[in-house]
């Protein structure tokens, strides 16, 4: 029973930022008419957080490697329940702002900390293995959370949704009392800023971490792209009521769960490289069939949800193979890797985001040309992780 806490409590600290995000998805609009806010300062509550969820992993990270990863864990989880409370009772779009932000700071320490954890635990393939089985059990979440937070909107208001945040908080502030220490240098090392600039310094002077993080990073930023996007297409583009969002959504996540699942299968069997070779080559393939796809005068709504099923099955491949085959060149200071490899994530991400946002025209071909860039942009990185010296 014990271990099934654990690994809950696991997929729970990976979900931080999957669920932040995907509860409040179909809310977008509301929160902007209650505001009386554009869509850009809609959009702009995602962005904002990922920015939080960026700076964040510098704090978490190294804060783990230096006094464990235990108490650093929960308490950024208290302030995740905390500042979700925040958000629910925002009055204004500035202060809704403020606290996606400060949301985004704590719900760092979910992620970057989980990656850690995998790391501290297991070695190579298997740990990518085990990553893969804790996406795709994290998939769950994006799978049902739109749907959830539709429901929400239409039983209460886009304040629940938060509320709801917070109560998910709790739960996993009740798992970890389970958990063991992990981390294998406690006070060790130095902490504070220089240190941080440091691990920057070492981590990007390493070919091979650079090509992981760029299939890892570009690929990611395609889903940004989408979930930035998706809540004003769906009803632009396709008149998809908001109480069917959460369905046609989850048809889609469910890819990301199936490439999560099957990678922990095949990386296995072909390893971390070819792997991750197959997950970026799926993305691009499947984003150059969306950008197709969105050429057309009145594109059908079942050809949007193959392509995307695909674009994000092909992410699900990438996603753990890129975090611990860049993690895993610095075993000793897993969280300090953690934190750069995530920092980097977010911020490209956030501002990905912030371009679909601008450039979004009341179609879907400005996120299709978007998502194709990135998704070639993860290509690119290939080359760099197969390199023998760093």
């Amino acid at each position: 029973m014990r271990e099934r806490i654990t690994f809950a409590t696991l997929v729970g600290l990976v979900a931080y930022a999957a669920i932040a995000t995907d509860l409040y998805l179909p809310a977008i609009p509301a929160i902007i008419a209650d505001f009386g806010a554009t869509t850009a300062d809609g959009q702009l509550t995602l962005s904002i957080f990922m920015l939080g969820i960026a700076a964040g992993q510098l704090v978490f990270g190294p804060l783990s490697d230096y006094y464990g990863r235990i108490p650093v864990v929960m308490s950024g989880t208290l302030l995740f329940l905390g500042t979700s409370i925040a958000c629910a009772f925002a009055n204004s779009i500035e202060m809704m702002w403020l606290a996606r932000l400060a949301q985004g700071l704590a719900a760092a320490s979910g992620p970057v900390i989980a990656r850690a954890i995998v790391r501290d635990r297991y070695e190579g393939n298997h740990a990518v293995q085990v990553m893969a089985i804790l996406s795709g059990a994290m998939a769950v979440v994006p799978l049902i959370a739109p749907t959830l937070g539709s429901w929400l909107l239409i039983l209460v208001d886009w304040r629940a949704t938060y509320l709801a945040l917070a109560f998910f908080a709790f739960l996993v502030l009740l798992g970890l009392r389970t958990f063991e220490e992990s981390a294998p240098a406690i006070g060790e090392g130095r902490i504070g800023i220089l240190p941080v600039l440091d691990h920057f310094l070492i981590c990007l002077g390493n070919r091979r971490f650079i090509g992981y993080q760029i299939c890892g990073t570009a690929s990611f930023s395609a889903i940004l792209a989408y979930l930035s996007t998706v809540s004003f297409f769906m009803l632009d583009v396709f008149e998809v009521p908001v109480e069917y969002f959460g369905y046609g959504f989850a048809l889609t996540v469910a890819g990301y769960m199936v490439g999560a699942l099957l990678c922990s299968r095949v990386v296995m069997r072909l390893g971390m490289n070819r792997t991750l070779t197959l997950g970026t080559t799926l993305t691009m393939v499947a984003a150059l069939a969306q950008w197709l796809f969105a050429t057309a005068d009145q594109p059908p709504v079942l050809w949007l949800a193959f392509c995307s099923f695909f674009l994000f099955l092909g992410v699900g491949f990438t996603s753990a193979n890129a975090s611990m085959g860049a993690i895993s060149l610095f075993p000793k200071y897993a969280g300090a890797a953690s934190a750069v490899f995530g920092f980097i994530h977010s911020v490209i991400a956030a501002g990905v985001g912030v371009a679909a946002g601008y450039f979004y025209d009341g179609t879907l071909l400005s996120p299709a040309v978007i998502m194709l860039i990135c998704a070639l942009a993860g290509v690119l990185g290939l080359p760099l992780t197969r390199l023998k010296k760093p």
